[in-house]
């Protein structure tokens, strides 16, 4: 949730359209499709979206995308989609709603403007923890937690040939095969 709402954020403060894509994995082998669990999930993630995009009065366009790979078809849809720009989040040095390994993948084959978030982690840092343990030891120094801002680096852009995938847009429309 804290993920949605950095990149719910980024996009009322630049006055931007933001545009969730969900993405169900589907296995491989034939006749096998996807998890209901998974397609569940992706609602979950949409209905969060739109309505953190609701509370901060900022527009948005839903997609889902069912998919055999994922990274290849993040790359071919970014630029079907006319998206401006990626929005990728890590928390320390894990990814947050990718894994890490495809936020590297993706950063390798970007095809647009990449903005990468970094949340503080779940877990305190070693340095906290220091602090911490310091502040105990001296009598009348109060507890204070540092408050860590989410950090946007762009990255640059590369091609990426596209894969086969069906995409459907969250909101009704007519889905859009390939």
């Amino acid at each position: 949730m804290e993920t949605l709402e950095a990149a719910v954020l980024l996009a009322a403060s630049h006055h931007a359209t933001l545009v969730p894509l969900s993405l169900i994995s589907v296995p491989q082998a034939r006749g096998k499709g996807a998890r209901l669990e998974h397609i569940q999930q992706s609602k979950d993630f949409l209905e969060a979206a739109q309505q953190k995009a609701l509370r901060h009065c900022v527009s948005l366009e839903r997609f889902e995308a069912f998919t055999g790979d994922v990274a290849q078809s993040i790359a071919a849809l970014v630029p079907r989609l006319a998206c401006d720009g990626m929005i990728l989040a890590l928390r320390g040095r894990r990814g947050s709603l990718l894994s890490a390994k495809m936020i590297e993948q993706l950063m390798a084959t970007a095809p647009c403007p990449l903005y990468l978030i970094y949340l503080p982690s779940n877990g305190p840092s070693w340095v906290a923890r220091l602090r911490e343990r310091f502040s105990n030891m001296w009598p009348g120094r109060g507890r204070r937690q540092r408050i860590e801002e989410p950090v946007l680096r762009p990255l640059p852009v590369q091609e990426q040939p596209i894969p086969e995938m069906v995409l459907s847009r969250y909101v009704g429309s007519p889905d859009i095969e390939q």
